[in-house]
C-alpha cells in the first residue's frame, strides 16, 4: 500500500513533469527563440503577433511550409527585408534576402557553422554512426580528393552497369505490345545502389542482392526518424534515438560490415606482404596497385592522416565500413529520388514523347561527333568510345536541362544554405539585426527557384511549372525546341557560381555579377551542359558556396549517363496527370508508389 510520502512524491513528478512538458511546448511553438522581436514572421500578422498565432503558424510549418517559404520571399526577400520562418522540428530560422549570399558566404566557419546545422538537421549523434564529430570533414575530403579526381576513369563502369541493371529491372522485352509497369522510385533505388556500388565497392559485390539491399536501404527512412527524434525533449532523445534507428544499425549497417571486413582485411594482408600498392610511387617488389575503391580511398586517407591501418585492423574495418554506409546512403538516396522525378516529369509532360525523341537525338548526334559516323542505333550510341566522359557529357545541353529543371522544382530540401550561429558574442546582419549565438541564418531556395524575373524568361514556361529545355532556351533567348509543360497538383517547386569551387571538380562554371533585387538577376548559373552542378543563389539543389554537396559531380556523370540510356533503351509511356510529391517540414520526397509504364526499344 502506498504511503502518504510516496504519494506526495508521485504528485510532485508530475507536476515537474506537467511544467517541463508545458515550458517545452512554449519553446517549440510560441517562443521566440531568442531571435529578436523586431524581425517579423512570415504567416503571422505584424498587428496580431501573440503567442497563438505564433504557435497556429509554427504547427503550420510540418506539413504547410510550402506557402511559407513563397509568401516569405515574395513578401520580404523580394523586397530586401530580413523574416523569421518558423519551424516546428529544427527550430525557427531567419532568412536574409538574396542579394546578401556574399556576406552569409563570406563569414567564417568559427561565427556560422553549417556542419552545426547539418548535425542538428540530420541528428547526427543517433542517425550517422558517430561520425557527425571531428573526423566529418574527412568524408567530403575523400569524396572531393579522390573520388571526383578520378571520375573519368569510371565512366565506363559506370555505363557497363547501367545497362546491365536497366536490363534486369526495366526489362528486355521489345514486342510493340509488351508494355509493362515498375514501380518507379523502388526500382530506382535498385539501379541507383548496383551503380554508385560498382565504384564504390566493385564487381561482383556490387550485384549482389543482399549487399544491394544493406547499402539502399540504410537511411531510406533517416530523414523521419531525424525529424521524429528532434522532436522530443533533449533528455528523451538518448532514449528513443537508439530505438528509432536500431534497424539501420543492427540490419542494414551489420550486414554492410559483414561484407566489407574481408575485403578489407584481404587489402591490408596485401599491402603489408606488398602484393599491392596504393601510394603513388610504386614500391619496389610490389605486384599491382590497388583497386580503384572505397577501401582504398578510406586507407589513402588514414595514411594522409598518420594513421596506421595495421595497428587495430578490427577497427579499420569498422571506421570503413561506417564512413561507406554514410557516403553510400548521402549518394544513393539523393540520386534516386532525383532520377525518380526526372522520369516522372518526363512522362507528365504534354509532349513527353517529343522530349524523349529530342534527348535521343541530340545522343545521336554527339556520338557521331565523337567520330563514330555510324552510330544510328540504340547499340551504335552505347558502344561509342569516349561518350560518357565529363567533357562530353557537358555537352549534352538538353539532357542538362531536363535534370536541372527537375532539381530545381524538386529539390530534397527546400533550404539554400542556412548557418548556425556558433560564436558566443552572435553576428550582426548587413542590416542592423544582431542573431544571438544558438540561431539559424539562412537562404531558402524554393521561393529563388521559382523567381519570374530569373526563370519567367521570353520563349520558356513559368517557373512554376516544369519545361523540360528551360534551361536551354533561357540561353538561346528564343524557343527552338518543341516541348511541353505540365502544371503540378499540389506543389511545385540559385552572387556567383560555383560550379567549378571545388579543385578536384573539373566542372568550372562562369561568373555570374551579384544583383541587389531577385527580380534582376537573368539566366541561369554556369555553362550550357554543366548547369545541373553549378549553383548561385538562384539555384541551390546542392546548396551554395564553399559547403556545396561535394559528391555532385559523381551524382552528374551517374545521372547523365543512367538518364541517357533510360531514353535510348526505353520508352517511358505517358501518365495523365503528375503525381504529387509530399512535403514533411523543409523536405520534399518523391511521389513513392507511382507506377510508369515502359518498353524496351529495339536496339
Amino acid at each position: 500500500m502506498l504511503t502518504a510520502t510516496t504519494l506526495k512524491l508521485i504528485g510532485l513528478a508530475a507536476v515537474i513533469w506537467a511544467l517541463g512538458t508545458a515550458r517545452y511546448a512554449w519553446w517549440r511553438f510560441s517562443s521566440y527563440q531568442n531571435i529578436p522581436k523586431s524581425i517579423p514572421w512570415v504567416g503571422v500578422d505584424p498587428n496580431n503577433n501573440t503567442p497563438f498565432t505564433r504557435a497556429k503558424v509554427a504547427l503550420r510549418s510540418f506539413f504547410g511550409l510550402k506557402p511559407l517559404l513563397v509568401d516569405g520571399y515574395e513578401e520580404y526577400s523580394k523586397n530586401n527585408q530580413v523574416f523569421v520562418l518558423p519551424n516546428i522540428v529544427n527550430g525557427h530560422e531567419v532568412i536574409i534576402p538574396t542579394h546578401q549570399v556574399s556576406w552569409l558566404l563570406e563569414q567564417p566557419d568559427t561565427v556560422l557553422s553549417q556542419y552545426e546545422t547539418n548535425r542538428q538537421f540530420m541528428c547526427g549523434d543517433y542517425t550517422m554512426l558517430d561520425l557527425l564529430g571531428p573526423n566529418w570533414p574527412r568524408l567530403s575530403e575523400i569524396v572531393k580528393r579522390l573520388m571526383t579526381r578520378d571520375l573519368d576513369d569510371f565512366v565506363e563502369s559506370i555505363a557497363d552497369e547501367t545497362q546491365d541493371a536497366l536490363k534486369s529491372l526495366w526489362g528486355t522485352k521489345t514486342g510493340e505490345d509488351d508494355w509493362h509497369e515498375i514501380d518507379l522510385y523502388e526500382v530506382s533505388l535498385e539501379v541507383v545502389a548496383r551503380v554508385s556500388n560498382r565504384i564504390f565497392v566493385g564487381f561482383p559485390l556490387c550485384r549482389n542482392q543482399s549487399y544491394v539491399q544493406a547499402s539502399s536501404g540504410f537511411g531510406k527512412y533517416i530523414l523521419l526518424w531525424a525529424m521524429a527524434i528532434e522532436m522530443l525533449p533533449a533528455w528523451f532523445k538518448p532514449i528513443y534515438g537508439p530505438m528509432l534507428t536500431a534497424w539501420d544499425y543492427f540490419v542494414h549497417f551489420k550486414r554492410i560490415r559483414g561484407f566489407l571486413s574481408p575485403m578489407v582485411k584481404e587489402r591490408l594482408a596485401q599491402q603489408k606482404s606488398q602484393q599491392m600498392y596504393f601510394d603513388n610511387v610504386e614500391p619496389k617488389g610490389a605486384k599491382k596497385e590497388q583497386p580503384n575503391d572505397y577501401i582504398t580511398w578510406a586507407l589513402k586517407d588514414m595514411a594522409r592522416h598518420g594513421e596506421d591501418a595495421h595497428v587495430d585492423i578490427n577497427s579499420t574495418c569498422e571506421i570503413i565500413s561506417r564512413r561507406l554506409a554514410i557516403t553510400s546512403f548521402t549518394a544513393i538516396q539523393s540520386s534516386a529520388i532525383t532520377i525518380t522525378n526526372a522520369v516522372v516529369d518526363i512522362a507528365s509532360t504534354p509532349l513527353s514523347y517529343s522530349v524523349q525523341e529530342a534527348m535521343r537525338a541530340e545522343l545521336t548526334s554527339h556520338s557521331k561527333s565523337w567520330g563514330e559516323s555510324h552510330a544510328s542505333t540504340v547499340s551504335d550510341v552505347l558502344k561509342t568510345s569516349g561518350i560518357w566522359t565529363r567533357p562530353s557529357l557537358s555537352k549534352l545541353t538538353l539532357l542538362d536541362s531536363v535534370l536541372t529543371e527537375t532539381l530545381r522544382l524538386w529539390g530534397i530540401l527546400t533550404h539554400g544554405v542556412t548557418k548556425a550561429v556558433i560564436h558566443p558574442a552572435g553576428v550582426t546582419l548587413p542590416s542592423g539585426e544582431h542573431i544571438p549565438c544558438g540561431a539559424k541564418i539562412g537562404i531558402a531556395s524554393y521561393g529563388p527557384h521559382l523567381d519570374e524575373g530569373v526563370y519567367g524568361i521570353s520563349g520558356t514556361s513559368s517557373p512554376l511549372v516544369w519545361d523540360a529545355f528551360r534551361f536551354v532556351k533561357m540561353v538561346q533567348g528564343q524557343t527552338q525546341t518543341q516541348t511541353g509543360d505540365v502544371k503540378y497538383r499540389g506543389n511545385s517547386s540559385s552572387s556567383s557560381s560555383s560550379a567549378g569551387e571545388e579543385e578536384s571538380g573539373g566542372e568550372k562554371g562562369a561568373e555570374v555579377k551579384q544583383e541587389t533585387r531577385t527580380t534582376q538577376r537573368k539566366g541561369p548559373p554556369g555553362q550550357a551542359g554543366s548547369r545541373f552542378v553549378s549553383t548561385s543563389e538562384f539555384y541551390m539543389g546542392f546548396s551554395h558556396g564553399r559547403h556545396s554537396c561535394p559528391g555532385r559531380f559523381f551524382a552528374n556523370s551517374l545521372l547523365k549517363i543512367l538518364l541517357a540510356h533510360i531514353v535510348l533503351m526505353y520508352d517511358i509511356q505517358p501518365l495523365q496527370e503528375r503525381p504529387a510529391n509530399p512535403w514533411l517540414n523543409n523536405t520534399i520526397g518523391p511521389p513513392i508508389g507511382t507506377m510508369v509504364r515502359v518498353r524496351r526499344r529495339k536496339a
